[in-house]
């Protein structure tokens, strides 16, 4: 099993231990990108999905949360490709990297920035998830005028654990918030889509998503196969009428859904499985 972490692009024999008084500790300001990496047996080499559009959020988290720090692009590809070369890495993997408010800095610090990458084993589910059900929280999802959701940043996650926590005290697996005009928003770290007749439905930006990674990725794969997406506000009583559902993100891949609540979907639909077989080709080509 994998577990290497680097913190400003060395690496680190041992878990490095942080001030008590550090920012990023106390406040969870910090922001991030999950990345998943396929080993390819027969090319005995790791595809890292969509890297190039996670590197993208990421500069656009760190602008927003006013990091003074320049994040090098085509410098930091380099390092992790080669991190996992020098490493002998294959396996599948889950990559985070983490950038935070170093030492003992005031909460509003803008200048003493650094990052973690850590790269560790994760098995892949994709083609063979299992069904989740979904509660519907209690607690709305944060919005633009308060924590911008858009931004993948840790502190943005205490909303999403609320949720989860609400929804499993009543006996479901996952859950889905709601924004505060009573649209379907997302599942705790994950986006969704619905399907009726062969077409997607997911919520639109406009309903306080962040904007998923794997969720664009769909999308494209859908609408290069002649697949018609909806980007709308969906209401909670339009479940009603889609036939499946189904939670995308780069942790829990691509992962039917259920129930939500007291109503079920479909157990199986051609449309998804299709979806999923084009995705698991997309991420054997490292998202291109």
């Amino acid at each position: 099993m994998i577990d290497l972490l680097y913190l400003n692009g060395n690496k680190v024999s041992e878990n490095k231990q942080i001030s008590l008084k550090n920012p990023s500790f106390l406040y969870g300001i910090n922001c991030f990108e999950g990345i998943r990496g396929y080993y390819s047996k027969k090319e005995d080499k790791i595809k890292i999905v969509d890297l190039s559009s996670h590197l993208d959020r990421l500069i656009r988290s760190i602008q927003l949360l006013e990091f003074n720090v320049t994040l090098d692009k085509v410098k930091l590809i380099k390092e992790i490709n080669q991190i996992i070369i020098n490493e002998d890495v294959k396996e599948n993997i889950y990559l985070r990297l983490t950038y935070f408010l170093d030492g003992e800095a005031s909460w509003k610090e803008k200048e003493k920035i650094s990052y973690t990458l850590n790269i560790r084993s994760m098995f892949s589910y994709l083609g063979q998830s299992w069904p989740v059900s979904l509660g519907i929280s209690s607690y709305k999802r944060i919005s633009k005028d308060t924590l911008p959701p858009h931004v993948k940043a840790g502190a943005n996650y205490l909303n999403s654990r609320y949720s989860l926590l609400d929804s499993q005290k009543r006996g479901f697996q996952g859950t889905l918030m709601l924004n505060k005009q009573g649209f379907i928003s997302e599942s705790s770290g994950s986006c969704i889509f619905f399907i009726k007749d062969n077409e997607l439905f997911t919520p639109s930006e406009e309903s306080d998503i962040l904007i998923g990674i794997t969720r664009g990725s769909i999308i494209r794969i859908a609408k290069n196969n002649n697949i018609r997406v909806n980007e709308a506000n969906i209401l909670l009583e339009e479940i009603l009428h889609f036939d499946f559902a189904f939670l995308a993100g780069t942790m829990i891949e691509i992962k039917p859904i259920s129930n939500i609540e007291k109503h079920f979907f479909q157990k199986e639909n051609a449309t998804y499985d299709f979806i999923v077989n084009e995705y698991l080709k997309y991420t054997l080509h490292g998202g291109v």
